[in-house]
């Protein structure tokens, strides 16, 4: 297995696990609108993975989800190593939050070919998914210190997130910017650049603890090339006065 760098959990697994979301909504969504109009408005995550509304797609976006959740994995385990050195509570905190987000994606996942309409369970875990992994994205953010716009802007879209999940918020699905399938694709895209800004935020700051390191270790080196040096011309220069002395004294 390859080794868990910066550049192996941001530049591949994350990426690689928002892939595999899009692409299995995509396949879905095209099945689910075969031999019908598009209609955005229509395009609700739960409806594509739903068997009643989507027989023949749902199991693709069911079994990507789940595969989209087991790719964040590492990519969280990663991020608590590197913060936990910087702000131990908060980064705990994140991954807490990111654990209960992502065990509630599974979830929804498996138990898609079991869910008809939208159940209770249903919408508390999508709830459940989005909260968790907003407010582990918040708590990683400000364990690694990011600019203050950054979180008051975080911090506000998990209350947003909040109401939106468990207060008795109604969608108008007759409208685009009203319907539930807008907000749950925004909130989508939303957490997956968040996670790509922090995954920034980690491989920059990374970079600069490693340049440093190199500078210190390099630093050091030549320091100590610097005292051998010294050291061996000291030591040539007692020896050359011992032997000059030994010949003067045999003149004698």
């Amino acid at each position: 297995m390859p080794k868990l760098t910066p550049r192996f959990a941001f530049r591949i697994l994350l990426p690689a696990s928002y892939l595999v979301f899009l692409g299995g909504a995509l396949v879905s969504g095209a099945i689910f609108y075969h031999g019908r109009a598009f209609d955005a408005k229509a395009a609700i995550v739960s409806d594509l993975e739903s068997p009643d509304d989507n027989p023949h797609g749902y199991a693709l976006l069911a079994a990507c989800i789940v595969g989209s959740a087991i790719l964040l994995v590492p990519v969280v385990a990663f991020l608590y190593q590197q913060l936990r050195r910087v702000r131990p509570v908060f980064a705990l905190a994140g991954t807490l939050f990111f654990a209960v987000g992502l065990a509630a994606e599974m979830l929804i996942g498996i138990l898609a070919p079991f869910t008809h309409g939208y159940s209770l369970l249903h919408d508390q875990l999508a709830a459940t998914v989005f909260l968790g992994i907003c407010v582990g994205t918040a708590f990683d953010l400000t364990a690694a210190r990011a600019a203050p716009v950054l979180l008051v802007v975080q911090w506000a879209v998990v209350v947003v997130v909040a109401c939106m999940g468990y207060l008795p918020v109604e969608y108008d699905n007759s409208h685009l910017f009203s319907g539930l399938a807008f907000w749950e694709w925004g909130l989508c895209a939303y957490c997956g650049t968040a996670l790509l800004m922090l995954a920034w935020r980690i491989e920059v700051k990374a970079a600069k603890v490693g340049r440093g390191q190199f500078e210190r270790e390099q630093s050091l080196g030549n320091q100590a090339l610097t005292d051998e040096f010294s050291g061996s011309n000291v030591l040539k220069g007692h020896g050359f006065s011992r032997a000059e002395k030994q010949q003067k004294h045999s003149g004698l």
